[in-house]
């Protein structure tokens, strides 16, 4: 039984950084009380019985069978009362006094055992010596197993349970034995130091169980949490989406046409390059819009796969050409490589190529002119095929490298967005860097990997590892393409 299972409110549990209460680990010690009656009563039921057999032939039958019955009785009452306490709920004020009750009830219990002592009086000295011995460690063990979680309790029940017999022990023959006392005194000491110590175990124990508790049920009312504010966050980022991209269609499609002077020529020269900022703005932002469309739905777990077999030759192709004009303008070598015979993928073949196009993309964007970006194809020797972009751009921080497929996270931080230079061509756009999010959830969404590698000063390779059974073999691919 748990402090919370007692129905007690804690004031303090709001408080990770505070100290269980005292009163919490109280209720927890005298609920472990009350749960071990049953040991408690086999032990003492069995010690009774056994005791009155070897009596039985020299003790008075009234008086054996009376305290018998006496001890077998209260046993009984105690452990009634205990589950009747385990049954209910109680506060963690009321410990306290349930402690009281039960070291009454453990006093009691000692004084009992302790009367025996006048049981063994009919025996031979031998047998009574030997007797009361081994009563003195039945006890001894009895009260260190069953009522060490509250000192209280345990010197209720060992006082009057072994006082007696320690002192029938020092005066057996009828003079005092200083040797006896001496072992009756440190055995005293022993035990009261083993409950102490032992307790000390018990309380230190239960307070780490509690607070442990308490940090599981923090933790699973902040994960709850998060996972509402998540699942807010990704309703409104797709209702955003989808209110923005209708409008920024209608501004693209009307400066395409004046772009394009389809009702005629402008007018003025200044125009034209305002047109031109105002199309490549809006493109942008649509391309932004879009990818934080793409991101909710990919986060919601709405997103379904359309499956297909895809010619890694043909998708290379595809993902090359619309950046084909910016590493020309650039001056970048541009290479793509793939293996001869290439088996081909089944795959979802436009999520594939908008995967690798966020990649190439930031590729040219982070490249500087006369640089080299290469996108490659190859198979790995486990059987999945590896869709690399490198660069020889100015390379991302070790430290940086997991952050950045975070969603939102280089808008905290525009320099590490720019990789501590300025982009190029940029005119002051606000990057939320979504590219490589998606990709690497698109990449997920295939049962793949997106591996990062990087060096400052050399460049970054990303590559989008899809696995084994993505791979076509390489008979029924050119069977498909005869």
């Amino acid at each position: 039984m748990t402090a919370a299972s007692m129905g007690a409110p804690n004031p303090r549990s709001t408080d990770l950084t505070a100290p269980v209460a005292r009163e919490e680990v109280e209720a927890e010690l005298i609920a472990s009380l009350y749960q071990r009656t049953r040991p408690l009563l086999i032990a003492n039921i069995g010690a009774m019985v056994l005791l009155t057999g070897a009596l039985w032939t020299s003790a008075p039958h009234l008086y054996l069978l009376g305290w018998a019955v006496t001890l077998f009785a209260w046993t009984m009452l105690r452990f009634a009362l205990a589950k009747l306490y385990l049954r209910q709920e109680r506060s963690v004020g009321e410990a306290k006094n349930w402690v009281y009750a039960f070291s009454v009830g453990s006093g009691v219990a000692g004084t009992l055992w302790g009367l025996s002592i006048y049981l063994i009086g009919s025996l031979s000295p031998d047998h009574a010596k030997l007797v009361a011995a081994f009563m003195m460690a039945a006890l001894s063990a009895s009260a260190i197993a069953g009522y060490t979680n509250s000192l209280i309790a345990f010197a209720a029940f060992t006082i009057p349970a072994l006082l007696p017999f320690g002192l029938r022990m020092v005066w057996f023959d009828g003079e005092p034995s200083y040797a006896i006392a001496a072992f009756v005194v440190f055995w005293g000491w022993l035990l009261w130091s083993m409950a102490r110590h032992l307790n000390d175990g018990f309380k230190s124990n239960i307070a780490l169980l509690l607070g442990n508790q308490r940090l599981v049920e923090h933790l699973s009312i902040a994960k709850d949490r998060a996972e509402r504010a998540n699942q807010a966050k990704t309703r409104f980022l797709s209702n955003m989406s989808h209110e923005l991209r209708t409008p920024l269609n209608a501004v693209l499609g009307y400066s395409e046409m004046i772009k394009l002077e389809m009702l005629g020529p402008i007018g003025h020269v200044q125009y034209a390059d305002y047109i031109n900022h105002i199309h490549d703005r809006g493109r942008h932002l649509l391309g932004f819009v879009n990818q934080v469309f793409d991101l909710s739905q990919l986060e919601s777990g709405t997103v379904a796969l359309q499956d297909e077999r895809v010619a890694v030759d043909t998708l290379l192709a595809e993902v090359v050409e619309p950046v084909t004009f910016a590493a020309q303008r650039d001056r970048i070598l541009l290479h793509v490589t793939s293996p001869a015979g290439n088996p081909g993928l089944i795959a979802d073949h436009a999520k594939l190529r908008q995967a690798l196009g966020s990649l190439l993309d930031n590729a040219i964007k982070f490249t500087p002119p006369e640089g080299r970006v290469t996108l490659t194809a190859t198979l790995g020797n486990d059987g999945g095929m590896r869709l690399s972009v490198s660069d020889t751009g100015i390379g991302i921080d070790a430290a940086h490298i997991e952050r950045i497929t975070v969603p939102f996270h280089q808008l905290e931080n525009q320099d590490h967005l720019k990789r501590l230079k300025a982009i190029k061509h940029d005119v002051g756009q606000t990057s939320t860097g979504l590219g490589l999010p998606v990709a690497k959830l698109l990449t997920d969404l295939h049962g793949g990997r997106l591996d990062i590698e990087s060096t400052p000063g050399v460049g970054t390779t990303v590559s989008l590892w899809l696995p084994p059974d993505r791979v076509l073999q390489p008979q029924p691919l050119a069977r498909a393409a005869e």
